[in-house]
């Protein structure tokens, strides 16, 4: 029978210290950003000691984790343009002074939206659609403990809001991107089902927040002595490459003004001009 597939392999004592090797905190109260730690130091440099003691790694977050940090923030802004589009020509027509979007979700979550309503003296229709704009951005901006609250909140939202959708696309428009994450990774993350025995729940190794760890506080073997860390897996070969391939990309790209953009627009244009 074949063995179950795992991008890591279990080392020995023996085994050096090397890229690719997944660390865990021994601090059980170490945040997310330290918990568990991905070595992307290359072996070069451990063999010839030129990282100086200085062991560079990324963290590991659980999937729920990355997806509460870095994806539900991006649908939230993309859910809360619906409700501040209803709620800027309503204030515009109103007798309130000029107020920023930013302020205006701040509102939504200090006072009700019957209160709001009454501050702006609107009326019948106009203050039913805007206390359900209101109510739309008070719930998007709610906090929410885990994952799973989250995207219920951000699905209720939805459907308490202004011309608000069926709830399966409600739910649609949160799962999708959601989901594509595990299909198609942002290009500073990468997707591993397992990170050791017993850490199979799905992870992303976060490549854009790095963090350093003194060697010696970096245990390999049993030991008596004081260690923040002990190493608990190695990432298959593959996979290490990968994920430090995509970790360079990431660094590699260099941003560029947007008026080259623009020449670099009009050259491509001036080209199909010719055969006009």
């Amino acid at each position: 029978m074949a063995e179950p597939f795992t991008e890591y392999r279990e080392l020995g004592p023996a085994d050096p210290l090397r890229q690719g090797d997944v660390l865990e905190a021994v601090d059980p109260a170490a945040s997310m950003w330290r918990r568990n730690l991905l070595i992307i130091t290359a072996d070069c440099d451990f063999a010839h000691d030129k990282h100086h003691g200085r062991v560079t790694c990324v963290p590991v977050l659980t999937a729920d984790e990355f997806l509460s940090e870095t994806q539900i923030p991006r649908i939230r802004e993309r859910l809360v343009k619906k409700p501040m589009a209803v709620m800027r020509p309503i204030l515009a027509q109103s007798a309130a002074p000029n107020i920023s979007d930013h302020r205006l979700r701040e509102w939504a979550g200090e006072e009700t939206p019957a209160v709001i309503a009454e501050r702006l003296g609107l009326k019948d229709a106009t203050a039913r659609e805007a206390k359900a704009a209101l109510e739309s951005l008070r719930m998007l901006d709610a906090p929410a403990p885990d994952l799973t609250e989250a995207i219920t909140t951000l699905v209720e939202a939805q459907l308490v809001g202004p011309s608000p959708p069926k709830r399966e696309n409600a739910l649609k428009s949160v799962m999708d991107p959601l989901q594509s994450a595990y299909t198609r990774p942002p290009g500073d993350a990468f997707f591993l089902t397992a990170i050791a025995p017993g850490c199979d729940a799905g992870y992303f190794a976060y490549l854009r927040h790095l963090e350093q760890v003194w060697e010696p506080d970096i245990s390999t073997v049993p030991t008596r002595r004081t260690i923040k860390y002990r190493r608990i897996s190695r990432l298959r070969d593959r996979f290490a490459h990968a994920v430090v391939q995509r970790f360079a990309m990431v660094f590699m790209s260099i941003g560029l003004p947007p008026e080259y953009e623009d020449l670099r627009d009009l050259y491509a244009q001036l080209l199909g001009d010719r055969l006009k």
